[in-house]
This record gives C-alpha cells, sequence and structure tokens, in this order.
C-alpha cells in the first residue's frame, strides 16, 4: 500500500503597521461565512493561480480571524483544487476594519503548470477523438496514471509536474494530475484529503451519471516491499469507483466538507 507525506503550512498572522493596495470590495466580517459571492471570488482567483489575494473586512474583531482563516483555507485547498502548497495571511486592523492579503504558494510555476497542460492535451486528444464513455476516460486517467508514474519513495516530489517529467510523485502529484485530465475531459473531479494507512493522504472524488465516486489513483499503482517487483504496466483496480461506505473500509477524511459518494 502507498503511504503519502502530505504538508500544508498554514499560517495565519496578523500584522498592525502595514499597508496594502486592496479591492474596493469590503466584506462584513459577520457574514463572509455565509456569502456565496466571497466562495465563488476566491475560487476563481485560486483557480487563477492569483499569489496575492487582496480582503477588506468591516465589522472585524480578533476574536473572528481564527475562523475566517478556516473557512479562507477550507475553500481553496478543498473547492478550488488548485496545486496550493501553502496560505499565509497578513494585513493590517484598525478599529473594525481589516485590511488583508492572502499570500498563495503553489507546487508548481505558472511555465510548469503550462507544460503539464500541453503533456494531458497531446496524451488525452486521441482517445478522446473516439468518443468514449466517461467510465472509459476514467479509466483511461486511472491507467494512463499508473502507467506513467512511480511513487516516490524519496518523499521530496509532490506535484502534478513531477508525476509527468520526473515520472515520479507522492500522492499529492497522483491526484492532481488525475483532477486536471479529468477535468480537461469534461468530468467533474474533486480533490480529497484525509489519512489512510496511518499517513496524510489524498485522492480524488469523481462524478459519473450524476453519483460521487472515490477513485485512488496512488493506491491503484501498488508498491512491493523487499525483493517483490511491480509487474510491468501493473494496474490495480481496488480503488476505482468507490463509494463511501466502501472507501472508508481503509481511508477517513472529513466528510463534512466532500459529496457522499453512494
Amino acid at each position: 500500500m502507498k503511504k503519502s507525506l502530505l504538508i500544508f503550512m498554514v499560517i495565519f498572522l496578523l500584522m498592525p503597521a502595514n499597508t496594502f493596495a486592496l479591492s474596493a470590495t469590503a466584506y462584513d466580517a459577520n457574514n463572509l461565512i455565509q456569502s456565496e459571492q466571497f466562495r465563488l471570488e476566491l475560487i476563481q482567483d485560486a483557480i487563477s493561480r492569483k499569489e496575492n489575494i487582496n480582503l477588506n473586512l468591516k465589522n472585524f474583531s480578533d476574536s473572528q480571524a481564527q475562523k475566517i482563516f478556516n473557512h479562507i483555507t477550507n475553500i481553496i485547498f478543498y473547492q478550488s483544487n488548485m496545486d496550493i502548497y501553502s496560505i499565509t495571511m497578513d494585513g493590517s486592523v484598525t478599529g473594525k476594519s481589516a485590511n488583508l492579503v492572502l499570500n498563495l504558494d503553489y507546487r508548481m510555476t505558472p511555465d510548469e503548470n503550462t507544460k503539464v497542460n500541453e503533456w494531458i492535451k497531446t496524451t488525452m486528444d486521441p482517445f478522446l477523438a473516439l468518443s468514449p464513455s466517461n467510465l472509459d476516460v476514467i479509466k483511461f486517467v486511472n491507467d494512463t496514471i499508473v502507467k506513467h508514474v512511480e511513487y516516490d519513495l524519496s518523499y521530496e516530489k509532490n506535484s502534478a509536474y513531477h508525476a509527468v517529467f520526473n515520472k515520479s510523485s507522492l500522492c499529492e502529484g497522483y491526484s492532481f494530475l488525475t483532477y486536471k485530465m479529468l477535468s480537461y475531459a469534461g468530468i467533474d473531479a474533486k480533490i480529497i484529503s484525509g489519512v489512510a494507512a496511518n499517513e496524510d493522504h489524498m485522492w480524488n472524488l469523481v462524478k459519473l451519471n450524476n453519483l460521487w465516486y472515490h477513485l485512488d489513483v496512488t493506491w491503484n499503482d501498488p508498491v512491493y516491499s523487499g525483493s517483490f517487483k511491480k509487474p510491468l504496466n501493473y494496474v490495480s483496480y481496488d480503488f476505482f469507483m468507490l463509494t463511501s461506505t466502501q472507501m472508508a473500509k481503509t481511508h477517513t477524511w472529513d466528510q463534512t466538507l466532500f459529496p457522499l459518494a453512494k
């Protein structure tokens, strides 16, 4: 079974004496968590790979800070599906007004992301030209990644770029590449994080015929210890399109953050 090293550096800083050129929109801190407009704008900013996101808040108090930051990280990590490695927040507070800046650190550079997108297009276009079913596309993505990528036993590679061009990655690279390939084919997918085999782990949710399923491409690419070696081009389907009940036998996650696969 695969074990993974998943690292999210989440740091909260409020600095009292900095000035930032912030956007004109001012959100009410009391209603920020319920704001659909804020959620959608934040997701779009992350999808657009913005490194700095400005945020103005009114009716802000120090007691709200951690709750708001947790809400922001949940949106970015679990809903934007981008390869964000860390988030920090700094800014200034004057009375009940807060001028904040979110600083996003990505696993891939813009150039690396472009190269991955080009590889996905070259890899998938010939297959998509055959007009396959969505299930066939999902299987193609699973098989392609398993055959192309080896699990990084050095625990150093963690991006879709590493998976494509180094042919090696931790679960982060597997799951982000899976997400990007499925999205390119027009299939709804999400990246999910949790715990498996007592290690932090990432895998995917994928939507087929209006139902969600779990897909763990990393664990479909098994590594055998000792003298045993993985057979050439061996692909497992033990973690292919599972329900939440089936997945919960080996994986745990915050089920309030993700759709139920049933």
